[in-house]
């Protein structure tokens, strides 16, 4: 297979499509004395969803306070313990939302990220506890790139995914014993600190751009410009360098000379010092001439990493919590309003097997989305807040009226302060 193609991607849980929308599409399918009361159960069950995400969301902000760049010295722990702590609680909070952890290395190689981004990439782990990739939405996506100055245009898919939510975290400083670990510590800019986790969240990132996203991902100079930046230097250089030891000769014998070290300087040996020194000067001119084109070469690697990066990241650190769930929110209310649905338009006890294919073949039908529908967590809602009834291995969901009854009790018994009086 061509380097940069890929294989047909692999199903996820990801529900691309508004949860509103999703609302309106199972109400008009619902019959006409349902209809109404079908809307008001989807839009009070996502109400409850919502408040139940809100207090997960605070516990979650909690858990990564004391690791959080910017947090003031007194809150904050280096441990390896708080970080474990926020890990866990964020992958739940990743996996609510149809995450799933990835390697960068399953989905790219360094040949497809060159031919992609044009750049070679080495990512550096130094000063680095660990890096973690996740991602949802993998779907195949044509890229058109340019070559040979734009004139030649080529097509090929590749892998890419919808979300891409990245944790960093770095080392403390009794972790840090390694020379490479020290420098790169050292070396930290204004936004980092050791012992800190960074969580970043990007959008549209094809697999073999998954290496620019590392922190610690440095270009390397291609040998096509290797060859542009030596072939000149060798052609130019050669020349200069062999008349270099003569002319050096000359400036040491005028130089002895006027120091008293030596006879009368002559003025033929006067003119050949001057050239020599001119010669001198071309070399130390050429040398900074290269160096220079070196360094803008450099820099034009180092944008086109930045441009890749920029315009694909949504959020950092504590604004990728508040994405995340409302991300998970809405993907746990589109779950379960698809099983209710379902259950209902069925009219039989089914189980979680028949449920899930029944969600996924309405998904396809309706949005032409094919996912690898998750069955268990929303059958779990519905049965906690009395919304559907389980008979053996069977489901059956109960009807919009008493649904819109028992959910109005689950709301009005979240805050019971009268009572207290």
């Amino acid at each position: 297979m061509p380097e940069g193609t890929t294989t047909p991607p692999r199903r996820d849980g990801y529900i691309a499509v508004r949860k509103a929308e999703l609302a309106e599409a199972i109400a008009a399918e619902a019959p006409p004395s349902e209809a109404q009361a079908m809307a008001d159960v989807l839009k009070l069950l996502g109400a409850l969803l919502h408040h139940e995400a809100h207090a997960e969301l605070e516990r979650l902000k909690a858990l990564y306070d004391p690791l959080d760049p910017d947090a003031p010295e007194s809150r904050r722990d280096v441990s390896v313990a708080a970080l474990e702590a926020f890990e866990s609680e964020l992958s739940e909070a990743l996996a609510r939302a149809n995450f799933v952890e990835i390697d960068p290395d399953t989905v790219q190689t360094r040949e497809a990220t060159k031919r992609i981004t044009g750049l070679a990439i080495k990512p550096s782990i130094a000063g680095i506890r660990r890096v973690r990739f996740f991602a949802r939405g993998a779907h195949s996506e044509h890229i058109e790139l340019q070559r040979w100055f734009g004139l030649r245009r080529e097509k090929i898919d590749v892998l890419t995914m919808s979300d891409v939510v990245v944790v960093v975290s770095f080392k403390a400083e009794d972790e840090a014993a390694a020379p490479a670990d020290r420098k790169a510590l050292r070396k930290m800019r204004r936004g980092v600190r050791q012992g800190a986790a960074l969580v970043k969240h990007f959008r549209n990132v094809a697999g073999p751009e998954m290496v620019t996203l590392h922190p610690g991902a440095k270009p390397s100079m291609r040998p096509r410009d290797q060859a542009m930046l030596a072939g000149p230097a060798v052609i130019a250089g050669v020349p200069v360098l062999l008349n270099l030891w003569p002319a050096l000769t000359v400036v040491f014998a005028v130089l002895a000379a006027y120091f008293g070290a030596q006879g009368v300087i002559e003025e033929s040996e006067l003119k050949r010092a001057l050239a020599a020194v001119s010669g001198l000067v071309a070399v130390v001119a050429f040398i900074m001439r290269q160096r220079l084109k070196y360094e803008a070469q450099t820099l034009r690697y180092q944008k086109q990493l930045a441009d890749t990066v920029y315009f694909r990241n949504l959020a950092n650190n504590s604004g990728v919590l508040d994405l995340l769930i409302g991300a998970g929110e809405e993907q746990d209310a589109k779950e379960a309003f698809l099983a209710y649905s379902v259950l209902r338009r069925e009219a039989w006890p089914l189980t979680k097997t028949e449920i899930d294919n029944f969600c996924e073949a309405l998904l396809r039908e309706k949005f032409a989305l094919e996912i690898d529908f998750e069955i268990h967590d929303a059958l779990a809602k519905l049965e906690r807040l009395g919304l559907v009834t389980r008979e053996n291995e069977t489901y059956t969901a109960v009807a919009p009226a008493d649904a819109l009854v028992r959910l109005d009790t689950a709301w009005d018994g979240l805050f019971n302060f009268s009572a207290r009086r």
